[in-house]
Protein backbone atom coordinates (compact mmCIF):
# COMPACT_ATOMS: atom_id res chain seq x y z
CA UNK A 1 0.00 0.00 0.00
CA UNK A 2 1.29 3.46 -0.91
CA UNK A 3 1.23 6.14 1.77
CA UNK A 4 -0.58 9.33 0.79
CA UNK A 5 1.68 12.24 -0.04
CA UNK A 6 1.33 15.53 1.80
CA UNK A 7 -0.20 18.17 -0.45
CA UNK A 8 1.76 21.41 -0.02
CA UNK A 9 0.81 24.75 -1.57
CA UNK A 10 3.57 27.33 -2.03
CA UNK A 11 2.26 30.91 -2.32
CA UNK A 12 4.50 33.66 -3.62
CA UNK A 13 7.46 34.12 -5.88
CA UNK A 14 7.48 33.72 -9.63
CA UNK A 15 6.42 30.09 -9.79
CA UNK A 16 9.89 28.62 -9.33
CA UNK A 17 10.47 26.77 -6.08
CA UNK A 18 12.93 23.97 -5.27
CA UNK A 19 10.33 21.24 -4.81
CA UNK A 20 13.09 18.81 -3.83
CA UNK A 21 13.34 20.79 -0.58
CA UNK A 22 10.01 19.18 0.41
CA UNK A 23 10.68 15.46 -0.12
CA UNK A 24 7.69 13.16 -0.02
CA UNK A 25 5.32 16.03 -0.73
CA UNK A 26 3.19 16.85 -3.72
CA UNK A 27 3.91 20.54 -4.26
CA UNK A 28 1.69 22.97 -6.14
CA UNK A 29 2.97 26.49 -6.86
CA UNK A 30 0.81 29.62 -6.69
CA UNK A 31 2.84 32.61 -8.00
CA UNK A 32 2.60 36.07 -6.45
CA UNK A 33 0.12 38.60 -7.82
CA UNK A 34 2.79 40.66 -9.58
CA UNK A 35 3.82 37.64 -11.66
CA UNK A 36 0.46 36.04 -12.39
CA UNK A 37 -2.37 38.35 -11.30
CA UNK A 38 -5.09 37.36 -8.82
CA UNK A 39 -5.85 33.96 -10.35
CA UNK A 40 -3.38 31.87 -8.34
CA UNK A 41 -4.48 33.40 -5.02
CA UNK A 42 -8.15 32.70 -5.79
CA UNK A 43 -7.26 29.18 -6.91
CA UNK A 44 -5.40 28.54 -3.64
CA UNK A 45 -8.38 29.83 -1.65
CA UNK A 46 -10.69 27.43 -3.51
CA UNK A 47 -8.27 24.53 -3.01
CA UNK A 48 -8.08 25.23 0.72
CA UNK A 49 -11.86 25.44 1.05
CA UNK A 50 -12.26 22.16 -0.85
CA UNK A 51 -9.81 20.40 1.47
CA UNK A 52 -7.21 19.87 -1.24
CA UNK A 53 -4.23 21.29 0.68
CA UNK A 54 -2.55 19.81 3.76
CA UNK A 55 -0.01 22.57 4.38
CA UNK A 56 0.78 26.06 3.04
CA UNK A 57 4.19 27.67 2.66
CA UNK A 58 4.11 31.44 2.11
CA UNK A 59 7.15 33.10 0.55
CA UNK A 60 6.59 36.46 2.24
CA UNK A 61 9.46 38.28 0.56
CA UNK A 62 7.86 37.83 -2.86
CA UNK A 63 4.23 38.13 -1.84
CA UNK A 64 2.00 41.08 -1.00
CA UNK A 65 0.83 41.70 2.56
CA UNK A 66 -2.85 41.48 1.67
CA UNK A 67 -2.49 38.09 -0.01
CA UNK A 68 -0.36 36.75 2.84
CA UNK A 69 -2.84 37.95 5.45
CA UNK A 70 -5.84 36.55 3.56
CA UNK A 71 -4.28 33.09 3.23
CA UNK A 72 -3.10 33.03 6.85
CA UNK A 73 -6.62 33.89 8.06
CA UNK A 74 -8.18 31.22 5.86
CA UNK A 75 -5.64 28.62 7.03
CA UNK A 76 -6.38 29.44 10.68
CA UNK A 77 -10.11 29.23 10.05
CA UNK A 78 -9.79 25.85 8.32
CA UNK A 79 -7.12 24.45 10.62
CA UNK A 80 -4.55 24.09 7.86
CA UNK A 81 -0.96 24.47 9.09
CA UNK A 82 1.08 27.17 7.37
CA UNK A 83 4.63 28.45 7.46
CA UNK A 84 5.75 31.94 6.51
CA UNK A 85 9.25 32.16 5.11
CA UNK A 86 10.61 35.72 5.28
Amino acid sequence: MVAPRTRVAVLGGDGRFPCESLPGCRVRLFPARRYAGNGPLRSLERSLQAGGVDRVVVLARWNGHSATTAIMRLCRKLGVPFEVIP
